[in-house]
């Protein structure tokens, strides 16, 4: 069930971007998308080549946990005991503080046995419209090219908990 969030997080990630460009569309009915057909399996095959990142809890530094207050936003940041080659830090966002410290508590105690991580530095949807992606790199859905175009994290933000403990 978790897999299916994350596929679909993906999904609607980069479909909404792709139709935030009106140059994209065609004359066919309102909101329709050129390639839709190409955004589904190039978002298929990301999510192959680019799985969520499991990271077990005891794999956390959780003495070193620390929330930081940006832009109404309380970000969890909390170092990986062991690198793992980029990977260093994981965080996670919440607009309540409660929920912000909750979630360190919930970790602490066992209650989230692990957690998944985006493997890329910025959200595929927010990455097309701030920056933009072309339809060329789309089309061509290459590793290498949407690797450039995402980058890779240092600090990856959780998308999910995993191993959830009443």
């Amino acid at each position: 069930m978790s897999q299916v969030i994350g596929c679909m997080i993906t999904f609607l990630t980069v479909t909404v971007a792709l139709l935030a460009e009106p140059r994209w569309s065609h004359s066919g009915p309102v909101g329709a998308i050129e390639g839709d057909s190409l955004v589904t399996e190039c978002v298929k095959k990301m999510e192959k080549m680019f799985p969520p990142v499991t990271i077990q809890a005891q794999e956390l530094a959780l003495e070193q946990a620390r929330v930081r207050h940006v832009e109404q936003q309380y970000i969890v940041i909390i170092p990986l005991k062991d690198p793992r080659r980029e990977l260093r830090v994981i965080q996670w966002a919440q607009k309540d503080p409660a929920m912000a410290l909750e979630f360190i508590r919930l970790l602490r105690a066992g209650k989230i046995g692990a957690v998944n991580v985006w493997p890329f530095l910025h959200n595929p949807g927010e990455v097309y419209i701030t920056r933009g992606i072309s339809r060329e790199a789309l089309k061509a859905c290459q590793k290498e090219q949407l690797q450039e175009a995402f980058g890779t994290c240092t600090e990856c933000e959780v998308v999910e908990w995993l191993n959830l403990k009443p």
